[in-house]
C-alpha cells in the first residue's frame, strides 16, 4: 500500500513538471501591433514611454507590411503603448549590441561594433538623449566591441571584447563616470575572455559579469563573477555555471542568467550568495532573459524545452521535449514551463534579446513570423 502511494506521488510530481503552468503575467502569445525591422535586433531597452532597439537593421516598416518603410540605421524607437515608430533617430554606422538607459530614462547608452553616431566619431560606445536623439559629449572610445552595459547613479560599466578604453588598458571590463567628460574610473578587473552581460547588484556594491571568460584577475571564475564596485576585486559568490553566460537580470533577491554550452541554460541564483534555486535546459542557446511579474521571459535559438532538464548528444536533444520555438516562459519561483508559446520562426538565429516593461514583454532577433503573424525582427506582447 505504502509503495503504491509512493509511486502515485512520483507520477503526480513528474506530471506536474511536464505540464505547462499558467503564466502569472497573463501574457498573450499573439504579438501586439508593432512596427518591424528589415534585419536582426540584438538589443532592447525600455523607458521614457519608448522601446529602444539596436541591431543590424537599416530600415523599419509598419505592422504587416512586407517591404518598404523608413530608414533607421541600426537604432530605432517604438511607442511602448502602440508600437508605432517614434522620431528618435541617432544613426550608427555599424552593429549595435547593447543598450541601457540611466535611472531617470534621460540618456540611452549604446554599445556595439560601430565607429560613428550621428556622423560623429564614437568607437563602440556612445550616449544619446532619450528624447531628441542628441549625441551627448560623453565620449569613451574602446578598441573592441561593447556587448554589455550597466548603469549606476555615478558610473557606466561596460563589458565586451576590448582591451583598451580611452587609450588605457582595460581587459574586457571598465567603468566610466556619467559626467560629460566620461572619466575613466580606476576600476579594472581583468577578464581573460569576452564579457557578454553585466548588471549592478541590488545594493550597488557589486557588478555581476557573465561571458566566455574562465578567469578574472588571474583566478578561476568560470563564466560568472561578482566584482566589487570599490576595488574591482572579485567577491565570494557561490554560482559556478559550466556554460557561457550571455544574459543577466536581477529581481533584487535573485540573479537570473541564461546562456549556451551544449544546449541552452537558464538559472536562478540567490543574489546574496549565489545559491542556485533552479536550472532549466533547452535544445539551443539562450540569448536573452527578462523578468515580468512571476515569469522569466526566455529567448534564444532553441526549438524545445527539456522537461526534467535532461538531454543527450551534441548538439543536445531533449530526452523529453516540449515544443517552444525561440521564446518561452518559466515561473520565477520554480522554473516550471508556462503556457506562453509565441512560436517565433523564420531563422535559426531566433531571438537575440528580450525585455520587460510597461506591463508587457518585448523580443528582438532574426525571426520573420510570430504566432503565425508576419512580424520581422521585433515583437511586443501585452
Amino acid at each position: 500500500m505504502a509503495g503504491r502511494m509512493r509511486l502515485a506521488l512520483l507520477a503526480a510530481t513528474v506530471a506536474a513538471l511536464a505540464a505547462p503552468v499558467p503564466a502569472s503575467a497573463a501574457l498573450s502569445s499573439t504579438p501586439a501591433s508593432s512596427w518591424q525591422t528589415n534585419g536582426r535586433v540584438r538589443a532592447i531597452a525600455v523607458g521614457a514611454h519608448k522601446i529602444f532597439i539596436g541591431g543590424d537593421f537599416t530600415s523599419v516598416r509598419g505592422p504587416g507590411a512586407a517591404s518598404g518603410g523608413t530608414a533607421r540605421s541600426h537604432l530605432a524607437a517604438f511607442s511602448l503603448t502602440t508600437g508605432k515608430l517614434m522620431p528618435w533617430n541617432p544613426k550608427a554606422n555599424g552593429t549595435v549590441t547593447a543598450l541601457r538607459l540611466n535611472a531617470n530614462a534621460t540618456t540611452v547608452y549604446i554599445g556595439g561594433g560601430f565607429s560613428r553616431i550621428n556622423g560623429h566619431s564614437r568607437a563602440h560606445l556612445a550616449a544619446v538623449t532619450a528624447s531628441g536623439s542628441t549625441l551627448r559629449k560623453w565620449h569613451a572610445n574602446t578598441n573592441g566591441t561593447v556587448y554589455a552595459i550597466a548603469v549606476s547613479p555615478t558610473r557606466v560599466y561596460v563589458g565586451g571584447s576590448f582591451d583598451a578604453v580611452k587609450g588605457k588598458n582595460r581587459h574586457r571590463l571598465a567603468a566610466l563616470g556619467t559626467s560629460s567628460a566620461a572619466p575613466l574610473a580606476a576600476w579594472h578587473p581583468n577578464a581573460n575572455s569576452t564579457v557578454r552581460a553585466i548588471i549592478v547588484s541590488p545594493g550597488g556594491g557589486r557588478v555581476f559579469a557573465g561571458g566566455d571568460f574562465t578567469a578574472v584577475n588571474g583566478k578561476s571564475h568560470p563564466h560568472l563573477a561578482a566584482i566589487l564596485t570599490t576595488t574591482g576585486g572579485v567577491s565570494r559568490y557561490g554560482a559556478h555555471p559550466n556554460w557561457p553566460v550571455t544574459t543577466l537580470r536581477t529581481t533584487g533577491k535573485e540573479l537570473v542568467g541564461g546562456g549556451g554550452g551544449n544546449g541552452g541554460h537558464v538559472a536562478v541564483w540567490a543574489s546574496t550568495n549565489g545559491a542556485r534555486k533552479w536550472l532549466a535546459v533547452t535544445d539551443g542557446d539562450v540569448q536573452g532573459v527578462a523578468v515580468l511579474g512571476g515569469v522569466v521571459i526566455v529567448g534564444g535559438h532553441f526549438n524545445n524545452y527539456c522537461v526534467g532538464g535532461t538531454g543527450t548528444g551534441n548538439p543536445l536533444t531533449c530526452n523529453t521535449p516540449t515544443p517552444r520555438r525561440k521564446l518561452l516562459g518559466l515561473s520565477l519561483a520554480k522554473g516550471a514551463l508556462t503556457a506562453w508559446d509565441p512560436d517565433a520562426v523564420g531563422s535559426k538565429i531566433g531571438v537575440s534579446a528580450v525585455a520587460a516593461g510597461g506591463g508587457g514583454a518585448q523580443a528582438g532577433g532574426a525571426f520573420t513570423k510570430v504566432h503565425g503573424k508576419n512580424q520581422q525582427g521585433f515583437a511586443r506582447f501585452k
